[in-house]
Parts: structure tokens; sequence; C-alpha cells
């Protein structure tokens, strides 16, 4: 499946572990944004984009990445937080109309270019901002910045941890920024004790203001993925399957509408709210307890209207994905593609400020770096 592709057709075998269905405006809408989506799904280990196809049909394109979550967009950078580490990627349109595969077919292509060793640190929420990537690091209860010297630098904690070191105390996980900045955070208790969220996992939520380090709201449903969309802070409430709204000046509090799974991920444009859809963990007692357990969750996106505060859109997932963690919009992007580092095949993509070159499949294994430099194919522009 490293290189696969499915439209979803009725010729679309059953037994395709991918198999999805979605209603006929997910694609409408997809189509008239002139944008594709990029997912994560830890569960099953990969990133997926999907695109529209026509205004009635999407293609999907999942790559394998070890326990996706977090995925950050900025200009023509796209990071994503795995078990340890942040893989980070940069878009070439030339490189993609050149793909050895399949050239002419891509739009954009994201090709690995470094990588972050973070160590098995639970990296969550993650987004580009004023000094480069910000991160919720999970297991150590705070917000950092990647730096070449450590695994992570610590940046900002809740006032209620009192030190930065292993245990996952509150669960933080949600964040969003404000003019570069972490802003408003989401966790799902506000305890100092290792593990001391999990008491109260299913009310104990909050939202909460970096700056002033104020709790805004208290009793929250498992919060996750807080957007800041003018003055209004987006949210979910996921173990009810709800999107809620807090306003800031006002500072009131409102129940936006209600989506059919364990909403987890969320992505804001052109007035529509993209958000993950995710099951219950069959495995687990605590989620079964949870009031969307009742409710059938569905695994997929839903697209929520903000003008009528309205599910208008559904992609479901019928088989294999259960759980899904990040949604994002690649605006202007109708065919993505995106390498991984578990071949060889984004090591032939050799990208200098001013040209491209892809080099030939090796023959033979043990070819040196000289004698494959001479199987470079003729170079592009790639000022693109």
């Amino acid at each position: 499946m490293n290189d696969s592709e499915s439209t979803h057709t009725k010729e679309l075998k059953e037994d395709n572990p991918f198999v999805y269905h979605h209603t006929k405006s997910f694609a409408q809408i997809l189509h008239g944004l002139k944008s594709s989506l990029v997912l994560s799904t830890y569960q099953t280990g990969k990133v997926v984009m999907f695109s529209p196809k026509s205004e009635e049909q999407m293609i999907q394109l999942p790559r394998n990445f070890r326990k996706p979550l977090g995925v950050a967009t900025y200009d023509k950078h796209l990071a994503i937080a795995c078990y340890n580490e942040v893989v980070l990627t940069h878009r070439s349109q030339n490189a993609a109309k050149s793909y050895p595969k399949k050239p002419g077919v891509y739009d954009a292509i994201y090709l690995p270019r470094s990588s972050h060793y973070t160590g098995a640190v639970d990296t969550h929420d993650i987004s580009y901002g004023k000094g480069g990537l910000w991160a919720v690091i999970t297991q150590f209860s705070c917000i950092a910045q990647l730096d070449p010297r450590f695994s992570f630098l610590p940046k900002w904690k809740p006032h209620f941890i009192s030190e930065i070191a292993p245990g996952d105390r509150c669960h933080l996980n949600g964040m969003t920024l404000k003019d570069g900045l972490p802003k408003y955070v989401t966790a799902l208790g506000k305890t100092d004790n290792p593990g001391g969220w999990r008491d109260s996992k299913l009310n104990g939520g909050i939202l909460m203001d970096v700056d002033s380090n104020e709790i805004l709201l208290n009793n929250l449903a498992m919060p996750h993925s807080p957007r800041l969309v003018g003055d209004d802070i987006y949210y979910l409430q996921s173990a009810v399957g709800e999107l809620w709204k807090y306003h800031i000046p006002s500072k009131s509090n409102e129940r936006i509408c209600e989506v059919p799974g364990f909403a987890r991920g969320m992505s804001f444009h052109q007035n529509f709210l993209f958000v993950g859809l995710s099951k219950i963990r069959e495995d687990s007692k605590d989620f079964g307890k949870m009031p969307i357990a009742s409710k059938n969750p569905i695994a997929g996106v839903a697209i929520v209207n903000l003008r009528t505060k309205e599910v208008q859109a559904i992609l479901e997932y019928k088989n294999a994905v259960k759980e899904l963690y990040d949604v994002h919009v690649l605006p202007g992007i109708i065919r993505p593609n995106i390498l991984n580092t578990f071949d060889d095949l984004h090591a032939r993509a050799i990208i200098t400020p001013k040209k491209i070159f892809w080099q030939e499949e090796p023959k033979e294994k043990g070819n040196s770096v000289s004698s494959q430099s001479e199987s470079l194919k003729t170079p592009i522009d790639d000022s693109k």
C-alpha cells in the first residue's frame, strides 16, 4: 500500500482495507474549494491524502508513517509528528510533474527533507509559528519548540504542573496559535500526578489561555483541537461528539452542532470546519462509558458549514481505519502526493534552489554515488 491509490467507485473491491463512502456534497465542497485534505491515522500508521477527482468522486493516497499524530502546514512546508520523531517535508510542483512512477499526474509532491528525533514523547498537536515549529509534548505536559541540540526545547507548561518530567500528568493535547505564538490549549485534566487526568477524563477537561495561565473552561468532555478563528475558539468535546465555540470578548460558550463520531482533528477553510471522526476503542472500558459510544460513532471526516451550523458532508471509512488524529486542508492543491522514508524513492529526488533531478532506479544494489549520478535525468527548473 506504499504507493497505492483508490477512487471511490462501485468497482472498488470490498476487501480493500481503505474502503470509504462519502456523500456527494463532500466531493462537491472540496472540488469547489480547489483543495485537498491530509489526514493522520496513527491506528493504521498512515498519512492519507484525499483529493476531489470531480464533483462526485474522491481519490485517496495512503502512505506509511510510524504512528502519525499532529500535522502542521505552512506555505510549502508540511510536518508530521510521529512515534519518536517529527518528519519535515517540503512541497515541489515540478518534482510532482516529473515524478517517475506517475509523471504528469500530481500537481504537488511533499518530499521528506529532514527529521527531528524527539524520542517517544507522545507529541500531539504541532503548528508552524514564530521561531519554527511548536509542539505539544504530551508525555512531558508542556509546549516546546524543536531545537537541534535537544529532543525538544520546553517553552511553557500549565501553572499546575510542577516540573518538566515524564508521566503525562494532564494529557495536554491541543494547541492553537495567535500572531505566531501558542495562545490556547486543551488538556484532559488539571492534575500534577503522573496519569492523574485519567481519574476524571470523561468530564475533567479544560480550555486554557497560555499567556495568562487562566483556565477559561472547566469540566469539558475530553476536549481536543482548539482552533482560533477571529474572536472565537472552536474546539471539540470528543466524548460527546460535539463542536463548540468559545467567544473570547464575551467569555460565552456555545454548542454549534453534533458530529457522528469521537471528534478529534480540525481544520478551518472558507467558512467550513473539517472535523476528524473516530470510532470507540473496543478494548477500553472507559471509552465505552462515553456518551458518544451509544450513538454508533463512525471513522472519517465531517464538514461543518459555519453559516448553517450543521454538518453538510460526511466521508466514512468502512473497515480498517477506526481512529483519526488530525485533519488539514491543503488550499489550492488538487492532486497531492507525499513520500515517506520507508524505501529509497524519496532519495532519488535531488533538489537544488534552481534545478531538480530524479535519479533512475539502480539496476543493481550497491551502485556508487558517482555511477548513480550519471543516470540523472534532464534537470528542470524548480522555481515553483
